[in-house]
């Protein structure tokens, strides 16, 4: 469990720690559950829980996409968001 991870770190240290997560993940079969604000981080996960009002409004999953594009997605989700366009599911 991370609550902001990568709030408090410089870049640098931020890519080590979640290059170290995915490690502890893709070699320990590790479950990681990571909460935070930066799209940047959250485009390094094989799925995307969106909350909104204590409630889950909207999930992403990688699938193929690589962290690029993964991070589009989120960020073009998140003005959907916020903008009222995207449907909740």
């Amino acid at each position: 469990l991370a609550d902001e991870p990568t709030g408090a770190l410089d870049s640098h240290s931020a890519q080590m720690l979640l290059a170290t997560l995915e490690d502890m993940h893709r070699q320990l079969g590790a479950t990681i559950l990571m909460v935070t604000h930066s799209a940047r981080a959250a485009s390094r996960a094989g799925r995307v829980l969106f909350i909104k009002d204590g409630e889950v409004y909207h999930q992403l999953y990688r699938g193929e996409r690589t962290n690029e594009a993964m991070f589009t997605q989120i960020a073009d989700t998140l003005t959907a968001l916020a903008t009222g366009g995207a449907d909740r599911g």
